[in-house]
């Protein structure tokens, strides 16, 4: 049984970025409520960039990124097509919707997002990415190491971190290949290499650009750029379980987005 109400969209995210003296005081909250992912929003907050004790930004908060959920080319530059080999586009063409990962409890892997909040929890070694969606986390270690050579493919892959300047770097590889990047059906292969830019523009704007590489399903890198908005202060993750008691598939039939809609997306 979820203890949230979920929508047919399950999603990803993040949220709190700060050190770990901070995380010792947790400011009261509300207790939570059921809530839906198609119904959580958040609104513009202006103010200026908060910044940790370092001079760094501080990443701190509750965040919702809604772009790209239903199809990840909706942050490509305006006038940009996927750039799909004609392989990735015939195994996208005989995809079923009730094989989405996500209807299946399965992890949601970058860049693909959804519609429930994240929060980013940092240490001096660590940067953490806890997402309500399916309960998950990424790990990104942030003590200099490289990437494992080879990689052990995984569902979130191996992500090492950086800051140049005010913006937040991960280097990402070692994917399986069994995560889909959107509802539409957008796939790729085990190759994939992601680098996010997280850039906190103000108060409430976190700006978040990914480089998608993956030479054996698509003909050149690209890049998604999307924002994720800062949530109200008394909003906290809640617990999200989908292995239990999962309904959804039960309703999902037919062919995915991809195969029914024009090659073009």
């Amino acid at each position: 049984m979820r203890t949230r109400v979920v929508a047919m969209w399950i999603a990803v995210a993040l949220l709190p970025a700060t050190g770990v003296d901070a995380q010792v005081s947790v400011p009261s909250t509300k207790p939570p409520t059921a809530r839906a992912g198609g119904n959580i929003t958040a609104k513009p907050t202006p103010g200026p960039v908060p910044r940790q004790a370092n001079g760094r930004p501080d990443l701190t908060g509750l965040w919702l990124r809604r772009g790209g959920i239903v199809n990840i080319s909706d942050g490509l530059p305006k006038g940009e097509t996927m750039p799909l080999r004609p392989e990735t586009l015939k195994r996208m063409q005989a995809l079923q919707a009730k094989d989405d990962p996500q209807t299946n409890c399965l992890p949601l892997a970058t860049p693909r997002g959804n519609p429930y909040p994240f929060r980013f929890m940092e240490s001096p070694t660590h940067l953490f990415i806890l997402n309500e969606s399916m309960h998950g986390y990424r790990q990104v270690f942030m003590d200099g190491r490289k990437h494992p050579d080879p990689p052990d493919p995984t569902w979130h892959g191996h992500s090492i971190g950086r800051w140049e300047g005010d913006t937040l770097v991960i280097d990402t590889v070692g994917f399986n290949d069994l995560t889909w990047f959107d509802n539409y059906g957008h796939l790729h292969s085990d190759k994939l290499h992601t680098v996010e830019r997280f850039t906190r523009t103000d108060l409430g704007t976190l700006k978040w650009e990914i480089l998608v590489d993956d030479p054996v399903a698509y003909t050149k890198p690209f890049t998604l750029t999307f924002t994720a908005l800062l949530m109200p202060r008394d909003q906290e993750l809640m617990e999200y379980m989908c292995e239990e008691n999962n309904q959804d598939k039960n309703f999902i039939n037919g062919p995915a987005a991809s195969a029914t809609a024009s090659p073009s997306r």
